[in-house]
């Protein structure tokens, strides 16, 4: 099937035209031309993977934003399964940030994965999902609770990047990302990478702390990366890590390693783009924002 249609989109060029006829969504299509471009089992031609790599720069940004505020939050890990469920599964933090935004008139969620846990217990101890024969009904168990509690709202445009653990889900030919879309019109951006273009400079969200292991995501040269996966806020020269939004796998002992959220707030220039990032952190039962912004001026190519 992946082959068929990578060969449907050399064959026609048109990218709106493949997602329509075989009913995918964009982060599908988008997986299978990395299929074709990056597996060393792909039967393509270097001409093809060139031709799909002219298509992946023109349609490979998932979402285009102007200058309105986003928040970005990370590795909520929900249905987390273990012994103590105390504190874990943090609903009422998304609840907060979900009002956080309605309040103050932003429109755009965005989750940078690891957004369910994938685990299991066997004989009272923690497993991944994926590495125990016959757990399918857990992980169906798992996904429709996630997917029934995540909340939805019309005025907050949310979007979802799959993690490592999100990933596990597929083992089992259960895709996280295709549901949230199918039932809480939730827009996919696909597992692990995805481009988002801010004012037309061009951003590498990630669900990696080791960019080499990507191998698409220098397709589309971009000015910044966003992480999700490390669960400590971090803001480096061209690097932002997201904090855990879940109840549990912070690092609370290290700065930034509190539960929290980031807000982008872009500015507009002649030349270039400026990002102003505040950073909300749990104390003492209540989010706190930082006392000052964290200042990013990406010059427009």
């Amino acid at each position: 099937m992946v082959e068929d249609i990578i060969r449907e989109l050399l064959d026609t060029k048109d990218f709106n035209k493949v997602v329509d006829k075989n009913n995918l969504y964009k982060y599908q299509l988008l997986d299978f031309m990395r299929y074709g471009i990056y597996n060393y089992k792909s039967p393509l031609e270097m001409q093809e993977k060139e031709i799909l790599k002219e298509i992946y720069r023109d349609k490979g940004c998932m979402l285009k934003i102007k200058d309105e505020a986003v928040v970005f939050i990370s590795d909520t890990h929900y249905d987390y399964s273990s012994l103590d469920r105390k504190n874990m599964n943090r609903w009422d933090f998304l609840y907060y940030v979900l009002d956080f935004c309605k309040y103050n008139k932003i429109h755009y969620l965005i989750h940078g994965g690891d957004i369910g846990d994938g685990t299991i217990e066997v004989n009272g101890a923690k497993e991944f999902i994926s590495s125990n024969s016959g757990s399918y009904e857990n992980a169906r168990e798992q996904v429709d609770n996630i997917i029934s509690d995540y909340p939805s709202d019309p005025f907050v445009y949310q979007s979802v990047l799959g993690g490592n653990h999100d990933d596990r889900y597929l083992d089992y030919e259960i895709d996280i990302l295709k549901e949230f879309a199918d039932k809480k019109n939730i827009y996919p951006l696909g597992y692990f990478q995805a481009f988002i273009s801010i004012d037309g400079v061009y951003i590498s969200l990630e669900h990696e702390n080791h960019p080499y292991r990507i191998e698409c995501r220098n397709l589309i040269p971009h000015s910044l990366t966003i992480h999700g996966h490390s669960h400590i806020a971090k803001f480096n020269d061209y690097d932002i890590y997201i904090p855990t939004l879940g109840g549990f796998l912070n690092h609370k002992g290290e700065e930034g390693g509190e539960p929290g959220f980031i807000v982008m707030y872009p500015y507009n220039g002649r030349n270039s783009v400026h990002l102003e990032f505040d950073h909300y952190y749990l104390k003492d039962g209540c989010f706190e924002k930082k006392p000052e912004p964290y200042v990013y001026k990406l010059n427009k190519k």
